[in-house]
């Protein structure tokens, strides 16, 4: 068995790296049901299950992915703990996959997750807290959500003005967007003391808004599950 996995991984590796998805992903698919006997601790499975939901992706089958992702994070919880990297990573993969089809219920929940890894592993003030920290405030701000967006956004200002300097293009690109928020919540005075020394808002945020709103507006989720997997894992 274990030489048949092994060529089955290189082999949906080498089609992967040509730009075969599809053949990488049956290809994984074999590899998986090579492990389908196998103890759910053998990295190997999570291996394989991070691999194929990445080649799902690339041939645009993300509903098809995302119970792939779901279920190797189930996997790595259960044999590496809740706050470990890995699950942080797999945390990560499966809220892109949600963005990427439009799921902007679930997706959030995932990624304060994910800031609560980084924490514990990296601190209070790494810049991977920022970039998410951004990303939530945005998605919220799109949703109209403003008490969840404002302290997204002063978390993530207060850690790149640590990191890369108040001046810095990054910094006023958030504060461009926060102030946005405060003139929405008619806090027009906190927002021209916001934006003294980075100039009037420009129309990003409009622009911003009306891509999230279109997407929040394109309807349910379309597509049926097709069979991923052996007879032993659920």
């Amino acid at each position: 068995m274990g030489t048949d996995f092994e060529k089955f991984k290189l082999d949906a590796g080498q089609a992967f790296s040509r730009g075969d998805y599809a053949m990488a992903s049956s290809t994984w698919l074999k590899a998986l049901e090579e492990l389908d006997h196998t103890d759910d601790k053998d990295p190997r499975v999570a291996l394989t299950l991070d691999q194929l939901a990445e080649s799902l992706a690339k041939e645009n089958r993300q509903v098809e992915a995302i119970p792939v992702l779901n279920h190797c994070l189930d996997l790595k919880e259960k044999t590496l703990g809740p706050d470990h990297l890995e699950v942080a990573n797999t945390l990560n993969n499966l809220a892109e996959l949600y963005y990427s089809v439009g799921n902007f219920e679930d997706a959030p929940p995932l990624s304060e997750r994910i800031m609560g890894i980084y924490e514990k592993i990296f601190g209070s003030d790494h810049l991977g807290l920022a970039m998410i920290s951004t990303s939530l405030a945005l998605i919220y701000h799109g949703q109209k959500n403003f008490a969840k967006a404002e302290p997204f956004y002063i978390r993530a200002m207060s850690i790149k003005q640590k990191a890369l300097g108040y001046n810095h293009a990054e910094v006023a690109l958030i504060m461009e967007n926060y102030a946005a928020l405060l003139y929405e919540t008619n806090r027009a005075e906190e927002a021209d003391s916001l934006c003294t020394g980075i100039g009037t808002v420009s129309g990003l945020w409009k622009s911003i808004t009306a891509q999230t709103s279109q997407t929040l507006t394109q309807g349910s989720l379309q597509g049926k599950l097709t069979p991923w997997r052996g007879k032993k894992r659920p």
